[in-house]
């Protein structure tokens, strides 16, 4: 019971804190994101991830895999988008979420998964605008 009560306590204090920033929301880096992740504020954690993802952090990156991969934050489930943003991850030099990026892709067939690395491939070179 007592980590229901913490983690409600984080949550409620993420949220506090997201709302004193207002509109600078869209300044707060990666750590921020982490932070409402690791609080279960999952729509804000979407919302920072995506932000930061966008301008290629790849910490970021691998954090909006991880919340399509569990469908988390008001992002539909999908273990495509998980992939693509996990490979996007990986292509900017987070090794650390290779992990992650292969227990998503064991979900598909080698086929599937070439189908998935072009489409990750096409969010690259469109710099994360066509992405999703």
């Amino acid at each position: 019971m007592g980590n229901y009560i913490e983690d409600q306590m984080k949550q409620i204090v993420t949220f506090c804190l997201l709302a004193l920033l207002g509109s600078s929301v869209s300044a707060q880096s990666y750590e921020t994101a982490q932070d409402a992740f690791d609080a279960r504020a999952w729509e804000a954690a979407a919302k920072l991830a995506r932000e930061e993802a966008v301008k290629g952090n790849a910490n970021s990156q691998g954090l909006l895999g991880q919340l399509y991969h569990f469908g988390q934050g008001g992002l539909t489930k999908s273990s495509e988008l998980a992939v693509i943003w996990y490979s996007v991850s990986i292509a900017n030099g987070n090794a650390a979420i290779e992990g992650m990026y292969n227990g998503a892709a064991f979900a598909f067939s080698a086929e599937e998964l070439e189908k998935i690395e072009d489409k990750a491939t096409t969010c690259l070179s469109s710099q994360y605008k066509d992405c999703d």
